[in-house]
């Protein structure tokens, strides 16, 4: 299978398309942003936790119109959530004690919340996990790969472990990073502040790839679909001050893990309109992991020039 070209560094052009006129609510699977106007280069408004419910109200092209607090703003479709039947929380759709008799701030927070709706205590403060976790050899009341297979030590642990069982992705924990010992740690520090600052970026880098291995400069990197390889050289693992190295190499990972996703999802994973979209994606991870920059990179600006030869990277 054909190699793409790594991207160091992806919006078609904004054309207002109203999707629906009826309102409908979705629930964030993780921490989200939601922005003033629908562009990356507009400010967030608010970053919303994972599990809020939120009033969709229509849309312009891959960007959902929210309404928040009275107050319109915009969140990215591209995203993970999930879409509720109404815009009432109905019991059908409630979960979680966080939704019924308490104000959560914290994945801790949202996670406790969650396993004392499962054992019927929304009405008394919850418990935390190790007081609700499954005991003896009873199975029945698994839901978290934290119980099965992985070594779970952290809030950010569990709630990556629930949304994993969700999804039958147990037997899938961490990447395999191969190469040199300085290129392995490289690696591993950019994967710990992705995980860190980001843990649903962290999680979509999981999902989409398996390896992630060292070449020489002079073999073409890019990632491998096939084999949900990211081949990276070193020349793209360069030092930079401080934490920028870990920052860029976290953004390389997620934008090369979309490929495989914009694949498996039947999208344009390649050529213009993959790296296009694969950009925008890095981008909004970026915006999370290096908040405040207002063109990590250099990015923004390759976005909005991409349709110009000179900064199609993956041509070279």
């Amino acid at each position: 299978m054909k190699l793409i070209r790594v991207a160091v560094l992806m919006v078609l052009p904004f054309v207002c398309v109203v999707a629906s006129a009826q309102a409908y609510a979705i629930r964030v699977t993780y921490n989200t942003n939601l922005r003033a106007a629908a562009s990356l280069q507009d400010p967030v408004v608010e970053t919303v936790l994972a599990g809020t419910i939120l009033n969709v109200v229509g849309s312009s092209d891959r960007w959902l119109r929210i309404n928040r607090n009275r107050a319109e703003v915009f969140m990215a479709d591209w995203v993970d959530y999930t879409r509720v039947e109404s815009s009432d929380q109905t019991q059908a759709n409630i979960d979680n004690c966080c939704f019924v008799d308490r104000q959560c701030h914290t994945n801790q927070e949202w996670t406790d919340g969650y396993w004392a709706f499962q054992n019927g205590q929304c009405a008394a403060p919850a418990g935390t996990q190790s007081e609700t976790q499954p005991t003896g050899g009873d199975t029945s009341q698994v839901d978290n790969c934290c119980y099965l297979d992985w070594n779970c030590s952290s809030d950010d642990d569990w709630l990556m472990g629930f949304h994993a069982f969700r999804s039958n992705r147990c037997v899938h924990r961490g990447l395999a990073i191969e190469g040199s010992e300085a290129f392995v740690a490289k690696i591993e520090r950019a994967l710990a502040i992705l995980k860190q600052r980001s843990p649903g970026w962290y999680d979509y880098s999981l999902r989409g790839l398996d390896k992630i291995k060292e070449v020489p400069d002079t073999v073409h990197a890019g990632v491998h679909i096939a084999g949900r390889t990211f081949n990276i050289s070193p020349i793209h693992t360069v030092d930079r001050p401080g934490e920028r190295a870990a920052i860029w190499l976290a953004g390389i990972i997620v934008h090369e893990a979309c490929h495989v996703h914009q694949f498996d999802a039947g999208l344009p994973y390649a050529h213009l309109e993959g790296e296009r979209a694969c950009l925008e994606i890095q981008l909004e991870a970026l915006s999370l992991l290096y908040p405040g920059a207002r063109d990590p990179f250099g990015l923004r600006t390759v976005l909005e020039n991409i349709e110009n030869p000179d900064y199609q990277w993956w041509l070279n």
